[in-house]
């Protein structure tokens, strides 16, 4: 019987075809691929921070961040990076800063062109990005905290609202952009990070719902509601 296998032209034909397909295909796998990692990556951030602020609480005994001594104004006693009891300033949030630096493992302080932050962001009442704190992690997470102060002193201590945490899960690395890399949040005086946009996560601004301002398969209008959407749908992202 005589045996027929394929011809130089046909083998070059197949592999054009299988290139062009590939060629198709791979950006999109690429870009589902870095897109279904980032409701994980956000979420161990957010871990790491809540945990490096109950060592915080722990290490000064006491349960919110107001009674630390390390916010307002004033002086107070932190660890040093070499281990040895440091005095310093309290200048609004600077000493919890430093303090929150040591159990966060933080290599660099305000090393990030917050400025540069780019996307939609129309909705949501938010402490401007551009006067916080940037803490940049050993892992590469940016933490950029700005701090206000108790917003409504008649709640419980640990009930209190006190500012804004913004998170860059890739540092420096583009693209720089909310709902993409960087994700917002209000801070508690506890120490816990609540999702912008999601299910009470601020009760004084009930206008900003991630289903409103970053729906589901829609551009958003106000990508850093989109945090919400994020934790409110088991760590995927379904927006645009």
């Amino acid at each position: 019987m005589l045996k027929r296998g394929f011809t130089l032209a046909e083998v070059l034909v197949t592999l054009t075809i299988i290139g062009v397909i590939a060629a198709i295909t791979l950006p999109s796998l690429l870009s589902n691929t870095a897109t279904a990692q980032i409701g994980p990556k956000l979420a161990k951030a957010v871990s790491m921070f809540e945990q490096a602020n109950t060592a915080l609480l722990n290490e000064y005994s006491v349960d919110i961040l107001s009674d630390s001594g390390l916010l307002g104004t004033g002086t107070t006693t932190i660890t040093g990076t070499e281990g040895e009891p440091e005095e310093v300033p309290v200048d609004g949030s600077s000493a919890y800063i430093l303090a929150l630096g040591n159990h966060l493992r933080v290599s660099a302080y305000d090393d990030y062109d917050a400025a540069a932050v780019g996307g939609a962001a129309t909705g949501c009442t938010l402490d401007n990005i551009n006067n916080g704190s940037p803490m940049l992690a050993n892992d590469g997470t940016v933490y950029i905290v700005f701090y206000t102060g108790p917003e409504n002193s008649a709640a419980a201590p640990h009930k209190q609202h006190i500012g804004t945490v913004y998170i860059d899960i890739n540092g420096d690395n583009k693209p720089n952009e909310y709902g993409t890399d960087v994700f917002a949040f209000s801070f508690w005086n506890d120490g816990s990070l609540r999702p912008a946009g999601g299910h009470n996560w601020m009760d004084s601004d009930a206008g900003c719902k991630y289903e409103e301002l970053c729906p589901n398969g829609k551009v958003a209008t106000d990508y850093r509601a989109c945090t919400g959407s994020i934790f409110e749908n088991n760590l995927k992202v379904l927006y645009k």
